[in-house]
């Protein structure tokens, strides 16, 4: 599944991005375009971490493209990061690994009904 984006007219001007299943496999440019990134929460229930890496980057390739920001999760754990003001960006690629190193592309261990579902707050 792949991240699917709402966004909100009118009222206010964020935008809600959901993954039910992060892989290592990169989610490019999740939002469409610039903006300003304010949270970030992470359900894992892996029997393992996980680590949320995020480019500021149109595309981008797990294990080689460097992530801006890297969002870790213990196992069976939900996590929520709040960045209060927000941080800008110009566009989001997102994908999980399994261990920290910027240059990993691990897959996370999920098996049976485990998942890395990722949910991403920002504003235009």
């Amino acid at each position: 599944m792949a991240f699917v984006t709402t966004k909100f007219d009118g009222a206010v001007s964020h935008k809600i991005s959901y993954h039910s299943n992060m892989t290592n496999t990169v989610t490019k440019n999740i939002t469409g375009g610039a903006g300003l990134l304010h949270s970030v929460k992470i359900a894992n229930t892996n029997d393992a971490a996980v680590y949320i890496k995020i480019a500021n980057a149109h595309t981008a390739t797990s294990g080689s493209t460097a992530p801006d920001w890297i969002f870790s999760c213990p196992a069976s754990s939900t996590y929520f990061f709040e960045i209060p003001g927000g941080v800008a960006f110009d566009a989001l690629s997102c994908w999980a690994t399994e261990n920290a190193t910027p240059a990993d592309n691990t897959a996370p261990s999920a098996s049976g009904n485990e998942a890395v579902a990722v949910t991403i707050v920002t504003s235009f």
